[in-house]
């Protein structure tokens, strides 16, 4: 099943009114990335399939005049300058042509490029953000990492590609606790702002996020600063260098639960990525810090369905007391070996929750050799054709 959008007509103009109506058009239809580049129709990823939005192509001359009107020029100087932008859009009520109260927002990636036979072109990509915050309950996270996901204290790690979902899974993880755990002060720093997280069912004191680059200079600042704040949960929105992942570690350590994100593709592949942003010579002290500070780590997944959709799939890995008791006895470089030996045990991890919606119609055959590979495939039908009790 293809996703469908009716294609949207620019009259050869891209003015900040018609914008605005284009980016309804894609929202209303379910759209969760917009892409607008120069010399090429305006595209909509729904569903996680890719389908032309535009009748006509953007031509290279209305991008800059619309990034200026949108963003600033300073947006548009930092793109010509080889920096790119990142930033966030919103559309709000009767002014730009939705309902009273009504709000849309999107993340927003601009960056110069060619395209095609185009030199110097500019790409703007626009991720929808949900009005109103995720249900947890919704989104079928398993009973016993539910269960695992509010510790007192320690490090949860969610995983996973661009596009996996990660946000959105964190969203929900603040709302619940939001709705149903008062005492827990709530604090975020994020690149750029996606969910606005807060409102009048919030039981506690209010969420208060802060953008990188707008209200603190870093991650690592903004972990340096959650210090001095007396947070219960401190959102980070990505780990990705060693100054973040140090910080993230010792709030952990401190008696602060934090959570933060990472672009790994398995539990295990998450474990030596953190340990391996450190120097050799330090890797050896981290690893026994991550160890103790380690709760969970996450890694999902979105796979598009036989019916046209997506779905999510997890795998995770819980660090308990006794796990950690186990991986203190094993060298931590084997801590990899470990974790992956004892999600396949258990049937698991990613390849293994992709075959069962496979084997369930969910997912068809491409979609599964696109996460696991050809030779997984073909090893799995193998292994499910053979006669029970039949030796490999």
């Amino acid at each position: 099943m293809s996703a469908e959008l009716e294609l949207f007509d620019v009259d050869g103009e891209l003015t900040g009114d018609t914008f605005k109506a284009f980016l309804k058009h894609c929202t209303v239809a379910g759209a969760s990335d917009i892409l607008i580049q120069s010399g090429d129709y305006a595209w909509a990823e729904i569903h996680g399939r890719q389908v032309q939005a535009t009748r006509s192509i953007i031509q290279q001359a209305q991008i800059p005049g619309l990034i200026t009107n949108a963003w600033g020029a300073d947006a548009l100087m930092a793109i010509r300058g080889g920096k790119g932008a990142d930033r966030a859009f919103q559309l709000t009520g009767v002014q730009d042509g939705l309902e009273r109260g009504q709000v849309m927002r999107f993340r927003v990636n601009m960056v110069q490029a060619r395209i095609a036979k185009m030199d110097q072109a500019i790409a703007v990509t626009m991720r929808t953000i949900p009005q109103g915050l995720p249900n947890i309950h919704a989104m079928g996270i398993e009973a016993d990492l539910f269960e695992e996901f509010y510790p007192a204290k320690g490090l949860v790690l969610v995983c996973g590609p661009t596009g996996s979902g990660k946000t959105t899974l964190l969203a929900g993880v603040y709302a619940y606790a939001g709705e149903t755990m008062p005492n827990r002060k709530l604090i975020t720093y994020e690149d750029p702002i996606e969910f606005v997280l807060g409102g009048a069912h919030w039981k506690g004191p209010q969420p208060a996020q802060s953008e990188i680059g707008r209200d603190i200079a870093t991650f690592a600042d903004g972990l340096r600063n959650a210090m001095r704040r007396k947070p219960s949960i401190i959102g980070i929105g990505e780990i990705r260098d060693l100054e973040t992942a140090d910080a993230a570690i010792e709030a952990g350590l401190t008696g602060h639960l934090c959570l933060g994100t990472m672009h790994t593709d398995s539990c295990a592949e998450t474990i030596n990525r953190a340990i391996q942003l450190y120097p050799p010579a330090q890797q050896a002290a981290v690893a026994a810090r991550l160890l103790g500070a380690l709760r969970i780590i996450v890694v999902q997944r979105l796979l598009k369905t036989t019916d046209g959709k997506r779905t999510a799939i997890r795998e995770y890995f819980i660090m308990d007391r006794d796990v950690r008791t186990d991986m203190r006895d094993i060298p931590y470089d084997k801590w990899a070996g470990y974790i992956q030996a004892t999600l396949e045990s258990r049937q698991g991890t990613l390849d293994d929750k992709a075959w069962s919606l496979y084997e369930a119609g969910r997912i068809d055959k491409p979609e599964f050799i696109e996460l696991a590979g050809a030779k997984a495939y073909r090893e799995r039908l193998v292994a499910s054709e053979k006669p029970t009790g039949v030796a490999a």
